[in-house]
């Protein structure tokens, strides 16, 4: 008996523990929540705190307040110059109309999903009116803050507010890149081809006034040279003819014997001569 009056009073006291729990909810810090009635916006909460709903009737939808990060895909993009770019961004933003969110794109893929659609559309449009140099300057601030700014203006449709926008990467196509590599290869063979040749050409000048600097010097120092020779010839023919002409008999007589020394310096050596010749004048005596 007490059995059946303790699960007869237990039911009414679980069957109220459920409608408690699922009437009462929680608004965290970071959280705007809404209240819907069968899919209808009954209120906006941005407040955190304990609140109540209606069990079984209503049911609540959460949203971040916080700025969320999104990374969007790459972009292949024609510039205003014809050049091609592939373009890596991301984007910052946050839920400013959760009633608005909620309708239009209802959860944060559906707006993610509306953000790529967008800053693709928006992004090709910006960049197809600025040329190469620009995305690789300081207007590269600018060129962002203007995709920012339409892409802002369009994401307010969906209750969303775009922060940040930033160009995180510009990449050149696979097919540009080898292009480009092989055209910077062939300007700087080309580039090493002119120094080489200039510097063969500068070689070529010096190696020229070398040769003509050392044939000058060579012959102004023969020229000083047969000019110190001959200067020393005349000085030792003079002092010769000087000492000589003191006794000359004595010098004819030198002469001879040197002569007689040079003709008779080999035992083999013949002569056929009369004694009475003149080159024997001096052995005759």
């Amino acid at each position: 008996m007490k059995s059946k009056s303790l699960i007869v009073f237990s039911i009414p006291v679980l069957v109220l523990a459920v409608i408690l729990m699922g009437s009462l909810f929680v608004v965290q810090q970071t959280q705007q929540t809404l209240v819907l009635e069968f899919g209808k916006l009954v209120r906006i909460i941005k407040e955190p705190g304990l609140y109540v709903k209606i069990p079984f009737l209503q049911n609540i939808q959460s949203y971040d307040k916080r700025i969320l990060d999104f990374d969007l895909e790459q972009i292949p993009a024609t510039l205003g110059d014809q050049k091609r770019l592939i373009v890596n961004t991301f984007a910052r933003y946050r839920i400013v109309d959760p009633a608005l969110f909620y309708r239009t794109v209802h959860n944060v893929e559906g707006a993610e999903q509306r953000l790529r659609i967008l800053n693709q559309s928006i992004a090709l449009g910006v960049l197809g009116q600025v040329k190469l140099t620009d995305v690789l300057s300081p207007k590269r601030a600018e060129i962002s803050r203007t995709i920012r700014n339409q892409m802002n203006a369009a994401a307010k449709a969906f209750g969303i507010e775009v922060v940040d926008l930033q160009l995180r990467g510009t990449d050149l196509p696979i097919e540009n890149s080898e292009a480009i590599f092989n055209r910077m290869i062939s300007e700087r063979k080309q580039e090493a081809q002119e120094f080489r040749s200039r510097g063969d050409e500068v070689a070529q000048e010096i190696k020229s006034t070398a040769d003509k600097e050392r044939t000058i010097i060579l012959a102004e120092a023969t020229k000083k040279a047969e000019t110190i020779r001959g200067e020393g010839d005349a000085y030792v023919t003079e002092k010769a003819a000087a000492t000589y002409g003191k006794d000359i008999q004595f010098y004819e007589f030198y002469r001879s014997l040197n002569a007689y020394k040079a003709a008779l310096n080999n035992e083999t050596t013949s002569f056929i001569l009369s004694p009475k010749d003149a080159f024997f004048k001096h052995l005759n005596h």
